[in-house]
C-alpha cells in the first residue's frame, strides 16, 4: 500500500475479497475528520487445466520400452506440475521423468499397463489422463550365448574373469551354466560358486590350454552354447627360478622376516650389487616353506642361471653354520628340473633326479665321484656283459692257478726214491709194509725188507728194471732172500 499520508491511496490486493479503508483528514488545529470507503476485489476468471497423453499404445515383445506424451495438455494460465503413475500392470516397471510433461517408461513384460498423468494450474486447479500400454507376445527367439572368446595368461598371473554377461535374449536369459570341457587340464579352482552367474571367476590355473563352455537358457526353455579359451602359458623365469625349502609353516613366516632372509641370501650368494625377486612362496608341507626366487642384475636387466645360484647357494651353505639363515634350509635346487639324462631318462620333477629308461642304469662313479648330477650314462646290457666277461676271466685265472699248483705238487712227489732198506722189522711190521692191492712181489715173498713206494703203482707204464752187474755175476743174492738196493724185480700181470 503506497501513498497512507497523501490524499491518494494506491492498493493492491493480493487475494479475492471486501477491503475497506478509512480516511482522516487533521487541520493546523489538530481538529479531525473521518470517513471510510469500501473496496470488493472480484476473483479472475480462471478455467481447470486440460490433460492430454494421446492414445493407448501396444507393443510386441521383446520391445520392453516407449515413451508417454503429456506435453499436449493446457490450461489458460499455465501448468505448474506433472506427475506420472503406474496404477497397474503385471510387473513393476521403471518411470524415467515422471515429473515431466514427456516420461519415458522401461521393464515391460507380457501384459497391459495403465499409466496416470496428473496436472495442476496456478491456481491449484488439476487434470488428470490415462493411458493403457498393451505388451503382446510376439515370435520368440532363442539366447545368443557370449563367452568372452580367447584369454591369454602368463604365469605366474593364474586368475581371470570369463565375463559372458554380454549374451542376449529378446526376453531375457534366466540361467547362466559354466562347465570346463573334459580335455582342459584339472587344475584351478572357481570362486563364489561364480559358475552359476554371468561372468566366472578362476584361480591357480596351471600352464595349459583350458575350455569353458557357457550355457544360457531364456524364459521359453531355449538355450545357446559358447566356449571360451584360456591358455596358460609357461613363466618365462621358470627356468631361472630357483626353490629354496625352509622348516617352517608357511602361517609362520612374516614379512619381515621375508626381507630379512632375501637380505641374508644376498650375502651369502655375493650378489649384494644384483636384486634377489621372491615370485613365490607357497606351502611345502605342513611344516615347511618353499620359497621361489631368482638373481637379476646389471642394465638391461639380466638374470642369473638358476644352475648357477643353485650350486653356489649349495656350496656356501655347506660352509656356513645350520642357523645362518632365518630357518633352517632342508633342501635348494632348481624349481624345473633341468637335467639332460644323458638322453636316455627323463628328470624327476618333485626329486629332481633322472628316471632312466629301460636298459640304461646311473653311472655312480660320476654321481659320487664327478659333478654330483644325476645321469644315465650307462647302458644295462654293456654292464651285463661286462660284469660277466670279468667273472669269467677271474674264474679262468683261479683255474689256472689251481691246475699250476697241482701240477707242482705232482712233480716232487714223482722225484722222491721209490725205495727204502728198512732192517730188522718184526713179523707185525712187515706185514704192514706188503704192497698194496694184493700185489705180491717175488723179491718180497721171502723178505720183507724193502718197501714199495705207492708212487711206483701210479705211473701208467710198468717199470722194468735190470740187474746191474753185480747180481747178474751174483744171482744167489735173490736166493738168498737179500737184495741189494735198488735191485730190480718184475711186475706180473697182476699189478696191471
Amino acid at each position: 500500500m503506497q501513498g497512507a499520508h497523501s490524499p491518494y491511496l494506491q492498493a493492491t490486493a493480493a487475494q479475492p475479497g471486501v477491503y475497506v479503508f478509512q480516511l482522516t483528514v487533521t487541520d493546523s488545529a489538530k481538529q479531525q475528520s473521518n470517513a471510510q470507503v469500501t473496496v470488493t476485489v472480484e476473483p479472475e476468471n480462471n478455467s481447470p487445466p486440460v490433460a492430454e497423453i494421446g492414445p493407448d499404445k501396444e507393443l510386441t515383445f521383446p520391445v520392453d520400452s516407449t515413451t508417454l506424451d503429456g506435453s499436449k495438455s493446457k490450461d489458460d494460465h499455465g501448468i505448474v506440475s506433472y506427475e506420472w503413475e503406474n496404477i497397474s500392470g503385471p510387473t513393476p516397471v521403471t518411470i524415467q521423468d515422471n515429473d515431466k510433461p514427456v516420461a519415458v517408461i522401461s521393464a515391460l513384460h507380457i501384459g497391459l499397463y495403465r499409466f496416470r498423468l496428473t496436472i495442476k494450474d496456478q491456481q491449484g486447479l488439476s487434470s488428470t489422463a490415462v493411458v493403457s500400454v498393451t505388451v503382446k507376445e510376439g515370435k520368440n527367439s532363442p539366447p545368443k550365448a557370449h563367452a568372452g572368446g580367447t584369454h591369454v595368461l602368463v604365469l605366474p598371473n593364474n586368475s581371470i574373469s570369463l565375463d559372458g554377461s554380454k549374451s542376449v535374449d529378446d526376453q531375457g536369459i534366466v540361467s547362466y551354466q559354466w562347465t570346463r570341457d573334459g580335455q582342459s587340464p584339472a587344475a584351478g579352482e572357481v570362486i563364489d560358486a561364480s559358475e552359476h552367474k554371468p561372468v566366472l571367476q578362476l584361480t591357480n590355473l596351471v600352464e595349459g590350454i583350458y575350455l569353458f563352455h557357457l550355457k544360457v537358457t531364456d524364459a521359453n526353455g531355449e538355450s545357446d552354447m559358447d566356449t571360451a579359451t584360456v591358455e596358460v602359458r609357461p613363466d618365462p623365469r621358470k627356468q631361472n627360478l630357483v626353490e629354496l625349502i625352509l622348516e617352517v609353516a608357511v602361517s609362520q613366516l612374516s614379512e619381515q622376516q621375508k626381507d630379512t632372509l632375501v637380505r641374508q641370501l644376498a650375502v651369502l650368494l655375493s650378489v649384494l650389487d644384483s636384486d634377489i625377486k621372491v615370485e613365490k612362496i607357497q606351502a611345502y608341507s605342513d611344516l615347511s616353506t618353499a620359497i621361489l626366487f631368482y638373481v637379476q642384475s646389471g642394465h638391461p636387466i639380466k638374470i642369473r642361471k638358476a644352475a648357477d645360484v643353485k650350486r653356489t647357494l649349495q656350496n656356501q651353505l655347506s660352509k656356513e653354520k645350520a642357523d645362518f639363515l632365518v630357518y633352517k634350509v632342508l633342501r635348494a635346487d632348481t624349481a624345473v628340473c633341468l637335467l639332460k639324462c644323458s638322453g636316455h631318462g627323463r628328470c624327476d620333477p618333485i626329486t629332481k633326479a633322472c628316471l632312466c629308461y629301460p636298459f640304461w642304469m646311473e653311472n655312480f662313479i660320476q654321481r659320487y665321484v664327478g659333478d654330483g648330477e644325476s645321469n644315465c650314462d650307462w647302458s644295462v646290457l654293456y654292464i651285463t656283459v661286462l660284469t660277466f666277461a670279468l667273472v669269467a676271466f677271474l674264474m679262468g685265472l683261479v683255474w689256472i692257478s689251481i691246475c699250476c699248483y697241482k701240477s707242482r705238487k705232482r712233480t716232487k712227489i714223482r722225484k722222491k726214491t721209490k725205495y727204502t732198506i728198512l732192517d730188522n722189522f718184526d713179523d707185525q711190521e712187515r706185514m704192514a709194509l706188503r704192497p698194496k692191492y694184493g700185489i705180491k712181489h717175488r723179491s718180497t715173498e721171502h723178505n720183507s725188507s724193502l718197501m714199495v713206494s705207492e708212487s711206483e703203482f701210479d705211473s701208467e707204464q710198468d717199470t722194468i728194471f735190470t740187474r746191474d752187474k753185480a747180481d747178474q755175476e751174483n744171482p744167489k743174492n735173490i736166493s738168498s732172500g737179500s737184495l741189494r738196493n735198488g735191485a730190480p724185480f718184475n711186475f706180473s700181470s697182476k699189478c696191471r
